[in-house]
C-alpha cells in the first residue's frame, strides 16, 4: 500500500489534538494471562475485552469493559513483546486502526517483532459503556467565537446542556474517564496479557496518556514513543495560541507547496487570497454545501480545513476543497467534536476563560497573530467547549513528571499545528533520560508526514 493511503487511513481515524499531584501506583486488579481472544476482522486480528474498575479508587466496585485487538507478531521467534498503541484524541480509537488496517499502517519491522495491541480507552469506541452526549457537543447555532456578551452566555448555557445530556447517558462513568484512569486501565491490560513490560506508541493526546502511564509505572515499560507531544502544563490559553500560531505557519507551508505543485488544484491561483474571501462569505452568511441544508458557516469550515492541513496527504483534498467552494463547500463538512473528546477533554484540560471580556480579547489577539487561519484550532474548541463545564475536572492542569523509566524518545515537529514544537520540550523537560527527536517537515506527528523519522521510531523501539 502506499504511504499516502497509509497516512489517510489513520488521519481517518485520529482525534487530533492534546498529570498531576504526586500519584499512588499499586498493582493494576486483573487475572494474569486471563484473555479470552477470538478471531475478529478479516485481516487476521483477534479481538477481546478486558474488565477493569469503573473508579479505581474503588477496585472492588461495579466494572466497565475496554476493547482490545491483538495483531501476533509475524516472527514469534524473534519476538520483543506487546506494542500497545494510541492514535491520540482524546477519544481516539485504537481497535479499529490495529483489527482493520494494522498490516498497512504499521510498518513490517514492528510487525514481525511485536504483538500489536490496539485499545478503545474508557468510554470510547467499542469499549463498554460508551461516553454518550445526546446533545451534540459543538452546534452550529451556537458560535465558539461570540461578538457580545449574550453569544458568551449562549454558549456557556449550551456547553452545560451538553454536559447534563452526557452525564445522563452515559451514567456514573462520566466521572472517571479522565487520563489518570486510563492509564491504570492499561496496566490492566498489561497484566492481563501475562506481560511484566510493554512498548507504547502514542500520537498527540497518546502522549499524554503514554507519560502518564510511565509516570505511574515507570517499571513497567520497556520502550515508550511519544510522538506530537502534548505538554499538560500549558493551560488552555496558551493551548490555542500555541495552536493559531503554528497553525499559520503551516498554512504558509501549504500555500508554497500548492504554487510550487502543479498537480494542486489551486495551481496557479491566489490560494491563500481566496481561503480568506471563503471565510469572510461565510462569516457574513453560510455558504452551500451539498448535504447540509443550512450551509455552512466560517467556524465550520476553519475547523475542517485546520484538520485536513495537518496531514500533508491530504493537502492535495484541501486545496480542491478551497476551489469547488466558490459553489458547493461540502468539501468542508465535517463532524465536529465528539462525545469522548468532549468529557475527556474537559477532565484533562479544564477550561481557563473567565468570562466573555476575557474571550473576546483572545478572539482579537488570534486574528492579529493568525489573519488567514483565525483562531480556529483544537485548542481554542477546548477553551470555548469546556467554559461553564459543569463536570468537575479529574485530571486539571499539572506537570506530568516521570522518573525511573526506561528512556523514552518524545518525538516533535518544528511545523506541527496541532501539537506545536515547544510542547515536545516542555514534555521531555518532565521526563528524565528522555531523548528528543526533532523533524523539520510540516504536518501533526512524524508517523503521519516524515518517513525518516518513522524510521527513527521504529529503531528505538527495536533497540531502545
Amino acid at each position: 500500500m502506499a504511504k499516502s493511503k497509509r497516512k489517510r487511513i489513520v488521519a481517518a481515524i485520529v482525534v487530533a489534538a492534546v498529570v498531576t499531584t504526586t500519584l499512588g501506583a499499586g498493582t493494576a486488579s486483573a487475572d494474569r494471562g486471563s484473555v479470552a481472544w477470538r478471531s475478529c476482522g478479516t485481516r487476521g486480528a483477534e479481538c477481546a475485552t478486558i474488565s477493569v474498575p469503573l473508579d479505581w479508587a474503588r477496585p472492588t466496585g461495579d466494572r466497565v469493559s475496554l476493547a482490545v485487538t491483538r495483531l501476533r507478531a509475524t516472527d514469534p521467534k524473534r519476538r520483543l513483546g506487546v506494542l500497545l498503541f494510541n492514535p491520540g484524541g482524546p477519544g481516539g480509537p485504537g481497535v479499529p486502526v490495529v483489527r482493520d488496517f494494522g498490516p498497512d499502517v504499521f510498518p513490517r519491522e514492528l510487525q514481525e517483532r511485536f504483538d500489536i495491541i490496539g485499545l478503545d480507552p474508557r468510554g470510547v469506541g467499542e469499549s463498554t459503556p460508551a461516553i454518550t452526549c445526546p446533545v451534540p457537543p459543538t452546534s452550529s447555532k451556537v458560535t465558539q467565537f461570540p461578538r457580545d456578551r449574550a453569544d458568551y452566555d449562549r454558549l456557556v448555557a449550551y456547553n452545560k446542556q451538553v454536559a447534563d445530556s452526557c452525564r445522563a447517558a452515559t451514567g456514573p462513568l462520566i466521572d472517571h474517564v479522565d487520563t489518570v484512569s486510563a492509564a491504570r486501565d492499561i496496566d490492566a491490560v498489561r497484566v492481563s496479557l501475562g506481560e511484566q513490560r510493554i512498548n507504547w506508541l502514542g500520537l498527540s493526546y497518546g502522549t499524554l496518556l503514554g507519560a502518564t502511564y510511565a509516570q505511574l509505572y515507570p517499571n513497567r515499560l520497556r520502550a515508550a514513543v511519544l510522538d506530537g507531544a502534548v505538554d499538560h502544563t500549558v493551560g488552555t490559553r496558551r493551548l490555542a495560541f500555541d495552536e493559531i500560531r503554528s497553525t499559520e505557519d503551516v498554512f504558509g507551508k501549504f500555500f508554497a507547496w500548492c504554487a510550487a505543485e502543479v498537480s494542486c488544484a489551486m495551481h496557479g491561483r491566489d490560494i491563500a487570497g481566496e481561503y480568506r474571501a471563503l471565510l469572510d462569505r461565510a462569516d457574513r452568511a453560510p455558504v452551500p454545501a451539498t448535504g447540509v441544508p443550512d450551509g455552512l458557516n466560517a467556524e465550520q469550515i476553519g475547523y475542517t480545513a485546520y484538520s485536513l492541513v495537518s496531514i500533508q496527504s491530504l493537502w492535495p483534498i484541501l486545496a480542491t476543497a478551497i476551489r469547488d467552494a466558490a459553489t458547493d463547500a461540502a468539501g468542508f463538512v465535517g463532524e465536529g467534536s465528539s462525545a469522548a473528546y468532549r468529557v475527556i477533554g474537559c477532565h484533562d484540560f479544564p477550561s481557563d476563560v473567565r468570562g466573555y471580556a476575557d474571550l473576546a480579547e483572545r478572539q482579537r489577539a488570534a486574528r492579529q497573530i493568525a489573519p488567514t487561519t483565525r483562531g480556529y484550532v483544537e485548542g481554542w474548541d477546548v477553551q470555548a467547549g469546556c467554559a461553564g463545564w459543569p463536570i468537575k475536572a479529574a485530571n486539571p492542569w499539572g506537570p506530568t513528571p516521570v522518573r525511573g523509566a526506561p528512556p523514552i524518545l518524545v518525538v516533535t515537529g518544528r511545523h506541527d499545528p496541532a501539537t506545536p514544537y515547544p510542547w515536545g520540550l516542555g514534555l521531555a523537560c518532565q521526563i528524565s533520560g528522555s531523548r528528543v527527536l526533532t523533524w523539520s517537515g510540516a504536518g501533526h506527528t512524524a508517523f503521519l508526514n516524515d518517513p525518516d523519522a518513522l524510521r527513527s521510531e521504529v529503531e528505538y523501539l527495536l533497540n531502545p
